[in-house]
């Protein structure tokens, strides 16, 4: 038997795992570090961690299966971000990171030069700090002198590849987040954008398909994290894209939600763009869109108010929000508590309890906080419906996907059936797959229901859609209503 090694480099955290031809979760091993903060609307990292916590995690993993060799190695990562390095691959600044906001004078910039956010602008997606190309816009701006010195500007998982290769590459589904740099019709680099932005494209790395081998365990990294010498590394992909495929989500009309600290939906091959969703590409060559909200970490964040440890989270709270009443007897949440990227776009927002009375009790206000997040998620699914992509199923991956509650919660609001894999290791199992497809194990994506075990389903409850169908008309109103006021709350 020989597994595949998934390595991905998480914005808390780095995990390796060994996963078996079958998808069988082997082993696996975590090391975290630290984000920083040096200034409000920065963060950053320090890549020599990461490579750090690979080192660890890779040791951890072979000395708990000892001689046991290895298919092939996929990486996936946070993304998008800006890791400059010079010609040995060190770091010549801290990492900019997917959070970092720092950029939004040059999206002005752009946004002067290519006009309004139509989602005609270069990359199909929005003008957004968010996006990896303005915050390479920012360095070059900003840091002129350690621009000069950059040789490549990486992501996380190519800055790990670097040191386990001596390659570098980028694959597609990270490079469409890097707007207004990468052109999704030509799957390229765009020339035209790179040279107005005075970007050099030789300072980027070649695009090539997620699938493909990049290269060779070196000595050097062998003697590093113990894999063995020669063991091929596939391209690999974004997290988030691995996760939809970790979920299954492969054909039209399915899709995946992400219910970990960030929440996503993720819908494969839509048949249209919108600006207020994020468009990448997939690594069936269809594009991905994906619209992400507060969704764990709104759950993290009242469970921190309350005192109560993550692992007892759901088991503590789910029991007393199950007796309340869906709507949560005229209780609704805004959950931007970090600001809002779909579909509204604003670092302003903030987090809004509306409709809090005498009656209400903490089980009202999780639950609120649930069916908040649900409700968000509905305004994303509805945008695609606008675009004629119908979603008919979901499957619920990471943590929040555990509670029983939140996933009769998100049946009802969003109307379709919700499928949970309660074995699924999500990204991982993603990357392994990507792993096999690299090394030709196997040829077809629809092979990854062989993987995958069971999924628990459960069925929208008809009795509650009116009420919460009540609740989004409502919720709908809320953001556009407070949206003129939350600016005035910046600075206070």
């Amino acid at each position: 038997m020989c597994p595949y090694l998934t390595i991905d480099i998480g914005t808390s955290s780095t995990k390796a795992c060994l996963i078996d031809e079958q998808g069988k979760l082997l082993a696996s091993h975590t090391s975290g570090y630290d984000t920083y903060y040096p200034l409000p609307g920065w963060a950053e990292q320090d890549p020599h961690e990461w490579w750090v916590a690979t080192q660890a995690v890779c040791k951890a993993l072979f000395q708990e299966v000892r001689d046991l060799p290895v298919n092939s190695i996929c990486l996936s990562g946070q993304v998008p971000s800006c890791v400059p390095v010079d010609r040995a691959g060190i770091p010549l600044r801290p990492a900019i990171l997917w959070l970092d906001r720092r950029a939004q004078p040059q999206v002005d910039q752009i946004r002067a030069r290519f006009g309004p956010e139509s989602g005609d602008q270069p990359g199909g997606n929005r003008l957004d700090s968010y996006l990896g190309g303005y915050k390479w816009f920012w360095f070059r701006q900003n840091q002129p002198e350690l621009y000069r010195q950059t040789w490549k500007i990486l992501q996380a998982n190519s800055y790990v590849m670097y040191h386990l290769t001596g390659e570098i590459a980028i694959d597609p589904s990270h490079a469409g987040l890097c707007t207004p740099c990468f052109d999704l019709i030509t799957r390229q680099w765009d020339d035209k954008v790179l040279e107005w932005m005075d970007l050099d494209v030789g300072k980027l790395p070649p695009v090539r398909p997620s699938t493909s081998i990049i290269g060779y365990i070196t000595s050097q990294a062998s003697e590093s994290t113990g894999i063995p010498v020669g063991t091929p590394v596939v391209c690999g992909g974004g997290d988030f894209a691995l996760s939809c495929l970790g979920a299954g989500v492969v054909k039209k009309g399915s899709a995946a939600l992400m219910l970990g600290t960030a929440g996503n939906l993720l819908v494969p091959a839509p048949l249209h763009t919108d600006p207020r969703m994020v468009h990448t590409v997939y690594f069936t060559g269809d594009l991905l869109t994906l619209g992400a909200c507060m969704a764990g970490g709104a759950v993290q964040w009242f469970g921190d108010m309350l005192g109560i440890q993550q692992a007892d989270l759901y088991t503590s709270l789910d029991e007393e929000a199950t007796r309340v009443p869906a709507g949560s007897e005229g209780l609704i949440f805004l959950p931007y508590l970090l600001g809002e990227r779909t579909p509204v776009w604003d670092p302003n927002a903030r987090g809004v309890f509306m409709g809090l009375y005498a009656n209400h009790r903490r089980g009202h206000l999780f639950r609120a906080v649930l069916e908040g997040v649900a409700f968000s998620f509905r305004q994303m699914q509805r945008i695609y419906g606008e675009k004629g992509t119908m979603i008919r199923e979901i499957i619920a991956i990471n943590g929040g996907a555990r509670s029983p509650l939140w996933r009769q919660i998100l049946a009802d609001v969003l109307e379709v059936p919700i499928r949970w894999r309660p074995g699924s290791s999500g990204t991982s199992i993603g990357a392994a797959f990507l792993s096999a497809m690299g090394i030709h194990d196997v040829t077809n994506f629809a092979e990854i229901d062989d993987w995958l075990s069971p999924t628990v389903d459960v069925d929208p409850n008809p009795a509650n859609q009116g009420v919460y169908r009540d609740c989004t008309l409502i919720y709908d109103q809320l953001y556009d209503r407070l949206k003129d006021l939350f600016p005035l709350l910046t600075n206070q």
